[in-house]
């Protein structure tokens, strides 16, 4: 069953309502939002204080572009602007940004209200005195939103480094803030805290990747809140690059270790983060939640056409199961998706209709994913597969490039710290459905709705498939066996995982004393009537399998009541 055949209740990219921004690029921009659905709707994109309004259709499988004038972009070092962009549709739809100047674009993709939360750490680049801008942008989504923000470095007008200011903003107001010292300047890892739901972008106005490398390029994506972020990651390098790609790897919590490859590369705490060049595919997990990004380098560190760009990987249990996106219209001779997977949906993933042929992908370590590296035409692209995967989007041209995240689920995975399977044993007959109940939940005991629970089964009916958490914390996975035996259940949120066991018999189960295929009291009664006598092979009264039927078999098939 392909995903968009499944219904699931999942907090992701996609949304009815998005508060987003454009931050300063370097020069006057070509800004653009590319607004996908998977069913057709309407909607209207807006910047209430520039009194700009556009309304918009959208077309399942096909992308439609809203162009936004230049002076939508917010400038300045540290101010407040009412500039804002207001999406709203009346079905919910997917929405990606696009700042293009000539040698110097990136695109993001845009988060929903309704996952946006009041607790975010910047990520973005740091000044190596070619162009000194790192900088981030807040957005309010609500009136009267207080905001404290603790720069890592001293920024805008008078802010200091490590000591925390508070900024008000009213809905649709954004807010920028940049540092313009000397190398190695960085507001990564900066704390923004709010009393109301925001949006945060990460980033630099033409940043150069890595240091010593040429030209630069801007930067930017919408950062997810860290009760968002994961542990588990898996990542491809990006294509046609020769000696590799820019990673950071940013920490939340205290004491956080950080492997690549199965190997520990760093100890971090809030705030801090691990940078590297990884060449090849690579298996990154932490201790404690991380939020990472690739960027592309530049032009010069490997003499290939491309430039820098900055794009988030989303923890592999945030994957989607579709996507539908796109590159820009023109500008970009080289455009490209990644594609990371489980293995076992290797061949099940179509891209436009046609599978990704097996032979396209490779397997990554031993994360029991693998990942291509997929050529794409300018344009809209559509893929779907039969289990979650990963999608990433990027192109290059001459000292310019762009890239992002095809969409992510956006899930509380941050908080979760047990997953429980049950029952723990189970008998059916072949041929009939059995559910599994994962029930996720946080520190305090208390349920995480709409985190998703990868489940495979080995054994004698060898299945996997996936279900999200509902409002009680429990999701739900239900599959029908086809041969007697023994299964095996595995239930995983990331790296976390439990497991149950599952017998299959052929025929009328054991204490099923009337065959009907329910085991109920008035089977006990049947079993109890029986007291004393003895047992034929095969009998289904004779749970203990002793040749008589006794006490001890009533006992035994009132633990098996349905």
């Amino acid at each position: 069953m392909l995903f968009s055949d499944r219904l699931l209740a999942a907090l992701d990219s996609k949304g009815t309502e998005f508060w987003l921004m454009f931050n300063e690029n370097l020069g006057s921009p070509s800004l653009s939002l590319f607004i996908t659905g998977d069913i057709a709707t309407s909607g209207t994109v807006s910047v209430p204080g520039l009194s700009v309004s556009e309304n918009f259709t959208v077309t399942p499988g096909a992308v439609t572009t809203v162009t936004l004038p230049a002076s939508v972009a917010v400038t300045g070092t540290d101010s407040i602007q009412n500039k804002g962009i207001h999406v709203v549709a009346d079905d919910e739809v997917s929405v990606y940004g696009l700042n293009r100047v000539q040698f110097t674009t990136d695109a993001f993709l845009g988060l929903p209200v309704d996952i946006l939360g009041t607790e975010y750490f910047n990520l973005g680049y740091r000044n190596i005195n070619v162009l000194n801008a790192t900088q981030f942008g807040i957005v309010a989504t609500e009136e009267n939103t207080s905001i404290t923000i603790n720069p890592t470095v001293n920024a805008g007008a008078g802010r200091s480094a490590n000591v925390p200011y508070t900024i008000i903003l009213d809905q649709g107001e954004a807010y920028q803030l940049r540092s313009t010292l000397s190398s190695p300047a960085d507001l990564s890892g900066t704390l923004i805290t709010s009393d109301k739901p925001i949006a945060v972008f990460g980033g630099h106005q033409c940043a150069n990747i890595p240091a010593g490398s040429v030209a630069c390029d801007h930067l930017v994506e919408q950062l997810p809140p860290t009760n968002t972020w994961g542990q588990s990651f898996v990542t491809m390098p990006l294509a046609t690059r020769l000696r590799g790609d820019t990673f950071r790897i940013l920490a939340s919590a205290a004491n956080t270790e950080v492997f690549i490859n199965d190997v520990s590369v760093a100890t971090l705490n809030p705030g801090q983060f691990h940078e590297r060049i990884i060449d090849g595919p690579a298996i990154i997990t932490a201790t404690g939640p991380v939020l990472v990004a690739q960027y592309s380098n530049g032009s010069s560190f490997d003499g290939v056409t491309s430039d820098p760009f900055m794009m988030l990987i989303p923890p592999f249990e945030q994957f989607l199961g579709n996507y539908t996106v796109t590159t820009p219209a023109s500008g970009f001779n080289t455009n490209y998706v990644n594609v990371v997977a489980p293995s076992a949906a290797v061949g099940g993933i179509n891209l436009d209709g046609a599978p990704i042929p097996a032979a396209s992908f490779s397997s990554i370590g031993s994360s029991g994913f693998s990942g291509a590296q997929v050529p794409v035409s300018l344009g809209s692209h559509n893929l779907i597969g039969s289990l979650p995967f990963g999608v990433f989007v990027y192109g290059f041209d001459s000292f310019d490039s762009y890239g992002y995240p095809g969409g992510q689920s956006l899930a509380e995975v941050a908080i979760v710290t047990s997953l429980q399977l049950s029952p723990q044993t189970a008998t059916n007959p072949v041929g009939t459905e059995h559910c599994v109940d994962g029930l996720v939940t946080d520190q305090n005991g208390d349920p995480v709705p709409g985190v998703r629970v990868d489940y495979s089964v080995t054994g004698v009916n060898p299945n996997a498939g996936f279900a999200n958490a509902d409002v009680n914390g429990i999701a739900q996975y239900c599959y029908t066996g086809s041969n007697p035996g023994f299964d095996f259940i595995e239930g995983a949120v990331g790296a976390l995982t439990d497991s149950v066991t599952k017998e299959w018999i052929s025929g009328a189960r054991v204490c099923d004393a009337n065959r009907n295929g329910v085991i109920d009291r008035d089977d006990l009664r049947l079993i109890s009537r029986a007291r004393g006598q003895l047992a034929q092979p095969g009998d289904l009264r004779d749970a203990d399998r002793d040749g008589r039927i006794t006490p001890n078999d009533v006992k035994i098939c009132t633990t098996r009541l349905d």
